[in-house]
């Protein structure tokens, strides 16, 4: 049976919505934080040099970031020299202040530990000791000190612990000194050279100067001290044929170990985080705010003369605007329009997050107004789509503004995201995280299970199943009651 293959030419109607390169800008500043902003609007100052700075916290002083750039020209121009210099010294400031974004040693060893199959007394024990670490990776305290014998831990669990820490990433960290360190890194690896290890196992002082010749003539003249002794801790022998070549290989071994095994980590071990967003209650006789929420004055009424202030933070995020001197310098140049033209779809851009961010967190004070004047415990059940109908936008952007971002109130510094909680019997989780937390801090000598911790709140009007205490509380890492 033959078959024949054919082309037609159909015409079809379909109807698709495309976003705009302004938007796509747009919804791209909305998700970013302070910090990243900032590093947007000086990519964009240095691509477009129909932009300029009007001020910045940072920067004090400087009032352009851009190089004029002439259809044309070859030659690019910049601004005066000791402004030139200003700018350097300002901008290696910043650098020099930038926050250590590097995932800190006790996390990354806490992370670790996490991942293994102990049992509660070898985790519990390994985390104290992982917390004595300073940032070099170097014990604070003696490890003795952490054993606590009311808690049933011994001398030999402290030995296995420690033990499990030292073999964790990276080697050679929950020791004492450098010379500690140096010496577990060499039995970790395997295949070390013997004459390394006794080097660095309290020989160290040999290698000053790390010369081979040098270092060859102590070790001789240590070997006929043990002779002289009247008897030997340990067998020496080996040292007898020892050779210089050999001491080049031990100091070429010990040269690849690193005296500092903890540097590639945070030196902080607390990360602050940069509140985009503030709200401070404010008494204000006859304040002229309409009840409920204002967005156009950025504010939430709580009564006659008392309303929350929504502020958004502009700290670490520079004013810019369009050079003043730039388009009429080049009327006719089709270069300038655009730059000009982009410049300003940026600065729209800028402006659209500002008040959606403002707009949303105001339909968030509104909305959970209880925590605001309350504190924590007194989130109600909210969803981003929620506060998206509230203030007209999609669901999605409402995401984009919650994303990375933070606010501070009197109650504290917290992400966006906290204010939305999913609702378990008309009660959010905050709240029920909140409440468990209260009911083992009164009662600390009670040994709630979990069941009877799901029976203590219904009868504070909170019914959630018992695995459901049994997750809220693992994600508060609070131990079962076996282990409390």
């Amino acid at each position: 049976m033959a078959m024949g293959f054919s082309q037609q030419q159909k015409a079809t109607q379909i109807q698709a919505q495309r976003m705009s390169q302004k938007q796509i800008q747009s919804l791209n500043l909305l998700s970013m934080n302070a910090a990243d902003l900032r590093e947007e609007i000086f990519k964009q100052l240095e691509k477009n040099p129909a932009l300029e700075i009007v001020s910045d916290n940072f920067e004090s002083g400087v009032k352009s970031a851009r190089y004029k750039n002439l259809p044309g020209e070859n030659i690019r121009t910049g601004v005066a020299s000791s402004l030139g210099e200003q700018k350097s010294e300002a901008f290696q400031e910043i650098l020099e202040s930038r926050p250590d974004e590097r995932k800190s040693l006790f996390l990354h060893l806490t992370e670790q530990i996490n991942m293994l199959t102990l049992d509660q007394a070898k985790k519990r024990l390994c985390k104290k000791i992982i917390a004595n670490l300073d940032s070099r990776g170097f014990y604070i305290l003696a490890p003795s000190t952490l054993v606590d014998k009311r808690a049933g831990e011994s001398k030999k669990l402290l030995e296995e612990c420690v033990d499990i820490v030292q073999n964790l990433d990276p080697p050679g960290i929950c020791v004492e000194n450098v010379e500690k360190s140096l010496l577990l890194q060499a039995k970790l690896k395997g295949g070390s050279p013997r004459l390394a290890l006794f080097l660095l196992d309290g020989h160290l002082d040999f290698l000053n100067p790390p010369q081979g010749q040098k270092v060859l003539e102590k070790i001789e003249a240590f070997l006929a001290a043990q002779k002289k002794l009247s008897f030997a801790k340990e067998d020496f022998s080996f040292l007898e044929s020892v050779s210089e070549d050999d001491v080049d290989r031990a100091l070429y071994f010990i040269r690849s170990l690193d005296p500092f095994p903890a540097r590639d980590f945070s030196q902080e071990e607390t990360h602050y985080v940069a509140p985009d967003i503030y709200v401070e209650k404010v008494q204000e006789e006859k304040s002229g705010l309409k009840e409920g929420v204002d967005y156009e004055k950025r504010s939430v009424s709580l009564g006659a003369d008392s309303f929350f202030r929504i502020r958004i933070s502009d700290k670490a995020i520079p004013q810019i605007r369009i050079a003043p001197d730039f388009g009429p310098a080049q009327k006719n140049s089709g270069f300038a329009k655009a730059a000009i033209s982009q410049a300003k779809m940026f600065l729209e851009g800028l402006e659209y997050r500002e008040n959606t961010i403002a707009k949303a967190a105001c339909a968030i004070v509104q909305k959970q107004i209880e925590f605001f004047k309350n504190g924590p415990g007194n989130i109600v059940p909210l969803k981003q789509k929620d506060i998206a109908a509230l203030i007209g936008v999609h669901e999605s952007t409402v995401s984009r503004m919650a994303s990375s971002k933070y606010l501070q109130c009197q109650w504290g510094v917290f992400p966006i995201k906290h204010f939305f909680s999913s609702a378990v019997a008309d009660v959010s989780k905050e709240s029920a995280q909140y409440q468990i937390q209260k009911l083992l801090e009164e009662n600390p000598q009670k040994k709630w299970s979990d069941q009877k911790l799901a029976a203590a709140l219904a009868e504070r009007g909170i019914k959630i199943a018992r695995r459901t205490v049994a997750k809220y509380r693992s994600q508060m890492n609070i131990e079962s009651s076996y282990s409390r």
